[in-house]
């Protein structure tokens, strides 16, 4: 289980998570109801997606005993997540045209769902097994080697998360493709948000 004391660090490592999960929850909030379309937001937002899940991947080398190896089936697997949501998200996004004139969006909320779930679960193994110093990303001395199933555990739940990032760029891309042809008025959209599964 987890080793190392609590202490005032540890503190500021679950309000920082808890941050985070804020943000992410919000987020998700704003993907339901829906949102203005903004370049530099969805890019923004895709840098996040993949660094956050590169970040939490990285304690599975420095702390969990994943093997290098993994970091490119990580890759491998952010790269399919974000090629299948491409073509998945294409007709479960909708848009809209606001009162403003600015073009609006929502859907494929399930691709939230899966980053959140990996995300949450992520956070859950690493204190669970390691414990909040795992965010220091500095190794505890004579600390002693996590077991063979927390080594899974970690591994698997990078898996999820990282699979959630790919599949959160592909849904971003789509939407970039969906609002250029709206820009060159080869896609027409109604005045009134479009009703979408939330699947």
């Amino acid at each position: 289980m987890s080793s190392g004391s609590s202490g005032p660090g540890d503190t500021t490592v679950y309000i920082v998570l808890g941050i985070i999960l804020l943000l992410i929850v919000r987020r998700m909030s704003s993907v339901i109801k829906g949102s203005k379309v903004s370049k530099l937001r969805t890019w923004l937002f895709s840098g996040y997606y993949i660094v956050l899940a590169a970040i939490f991947a990285l304690t599975s080398f420095i702390f969990g005993g994943a093997p290098p190896v993994f970091a490119l089936a990580y890759v491998a697997l952010g790269a399919a997540g974000a090629y299948g949501s491409y073509l998945f998200s294409d007709r479960r996004i909708g848009f809209w045209k606001g009162a403003d004139g600015s073009i609006y969006y929502k859907g494929a909320v399930i691709i939230y769902v899966v980053y959140l779930v990996g995300l949450i679960a992520r956070i859950v193994i690493d204190i669970a097994y390691i414990g909040p110093q795992a965010f220091s990303f500095v190794a505890t001395p004579g600390a002693p080697p996590l077991s063979a199933t927390a080594i899974d555990a970690g591994i698997l739940t990078d898996c999820l998360l990282v699979l959630g990032a790919g599949l959160l760029v592909g849904r971003n891309a789509r939407v970039m493709k969906r609002y250029a042809l709206i820009m060159q008025g080869k896609e027409t959209v109604t005045d009134t948000p479009p009703k979408i599964s939330l699947t």
